[in-house]
This record gives C-alpha cells, sequence and structure tokens, in this order.
C-alpha cells in the first residue's frame, strides 16, 4: 500500500542532519519525527531496541534501506499490519486503544528510532553488549540533531549497559528503584542524560511486546513523567 499519510504525518526537516550520519556510519536508519514533533510543547523520543529480519514478511530487501524504521511506522498508521510492540506502545503513550486516530496522532507528535543500528537474524536473536555499547555512540547524534526533552526507552536492555558510554555522554538515575514489581520486574528509576545543548529526562519500561501491561506500565510513566504524559493522552469520541 502506498504512503498516503507520509506528508501529513512526516517531518524530514532533519533529514540532511541525518544523511550526515547514515554517510558517516553513525546511523543504518533514518529516524522517525512526526509532523509536530518540532514545535510539540514537549519533544519526545521514544527508543526501541532493535529491527530484525522477518523472513515470513520477507523483509530482507526493505531492511536494508535507510527509510525502514520510517516505513514501519507508517504502516502502523495506515494499519497495515499489527505488531504487540507497536499496539501495546501506542495503547501505553496515549491512554486509548488502538484504532486509527490514537496511533497517527501519537506517530505525528513524537520521534521514534531504534537504539540498535542494524538488523537481528531472526525475531529470536538478541543484540549483543557491543550493539549496546555501540547504541550509545549512535544515541549521541540523534539526540543532538532531534534535542527531544524525553527519552521513554521501550525496553530495559540500553540502560542495563552504560558501562561503555562514549566520554561525552553523562547519564545519572534520579529516584530510587521503585518496591512494587510489575509482572515481576520492577520498574527502573528516573534518570537525566547530559548533553553540551541540555539535559534529557529519561524513563524506561518493559519492552512491549510479550508479558506486557500497557495500563501498568502507564502508570509507571505517569509517576515518572507526569508533566509529559497528558500531552501524549489521546481522546477517543
Amino acid at each position: 500500500m502506498p504512503y498516503t499519510n507520509k506528508d501529513v504525518c512526516l517531518d524530514t526537516s532533519f533529514d540532511r542532519l541525518f544523511k550526515e550520519k547514515l554517510r558517516a556510519n553513525a546511523l543504518a536508519w533514518y529516524p522517525w519525527a512526526g509532523k509536530q514533533y518540532s514545535s510539540a510543547p514537549v519533544k519526545v523520543l521514544v527508543v526501541l531496541e532493535s529491527h530484525y529480519i522477518n523472513k515470513e514478511r520477507s523483509n530482507l530487501e526493505a531492511i536494508s534501506k535507510p527509510n525502514f524504521t520510517r516505513r514501519i511506522v507508517l504502516e502502523q498508521i495506515q494499519q497495515d499490519w499489527h505488531s504487540n510492540t507497536f499496539d501495546n506502545l501506542t495503547i501505553c503513550l496515549t491512554g486509548a486503544p488502538v484504532c486509527g486516530t490514537s496511533v497517527e496522532e501519537l506517530w505525528r507528535k513524537v520521534a521514534l528510532y531504534n537504539f540498535v543500528q542494524r538488523p537481528m537474524s531472526s525475531p529470536s536473536a538478541r543484540p549483543t553488549a557491543a550493539d549496546f555499547a555501540a547504541g550509545w555512540h549512535s544515541f549521541c547524534p540523534v539526540a543532538d540533531i532531534l534535542r527531544p526533552d524525553v527519552c521513554i526507552f521501550a525496553g530495559f536492555e540500553a540502560i542495563n549497559h552504560l558501562d561503555n558510554l562514549p566520554d561525552e555522554l553523562r547519564i545519572t538515575g534520579t529516584t530510587p528503584w521503585e518496591k512494587e514489581a510489575i509482572g515481576g520486574v520492577y520498574p527502573r528509576p528516573r534518570f537525566e542524560i547530559f548533553r553540551p545543548w541540555g539535559t534529557i529526562v529519561g524513563t524506561a519500561i518493559r519492552h512491549p511486546g510479550a508479558f506486557f501491561s500497557p495500563d501498568k506500565w502507564r502508570t509507571v510513566l505517569e509517576r515518572q513523567i507526569p508533566q509529559t504524559m497528558p500531552f501524549l493522552k489521546t481522546s477517543i469520541q
């Protein structure tokens, strides 16, 4: 299906800078930036973990192209196919059921990219420690171009690998570990990411694939980033 919503949903104003990073092999795929991201009262960058090669969907050719991340987001907006990860993420962030309105409204507002900038060989393959170390090096240019106020990490692995940060990157926790587990998993502390141009508030939720409770993790986000969640909320009439 052609990407009929591309012009009204996607902001390409950062592409000259992203292209420089692709040419320098700092990025493999263009990040997504919604049309309203730059003018939003709070700029939110959602960080997913990794893409993977899916032989059943025959995405080997598509995943090799730099627009793959954007293609996935556009396919979710158009409801071409359903992904548990994206469906759960939509419910968690917007507080609304998955429908054309909630999905499109969310991705118009926020930016997104994948932390690991190489494709996994299959859905069951996992990034290595080296992948996460490289991911923090890729994070720096993405953050410096998009300059988010808030980063929401959809998965804990990136913040579980802070032992090989780039020299220019500093991250500190600002809240204690929460004492109540959700599905056997304890929410991590909120944290701050320091860049030369300013400070990003960071938070992480469990990866929104399997065994994920959108409502419970939304409650965690409402505690950790209370000024952000009303902006992400979608009202379905």
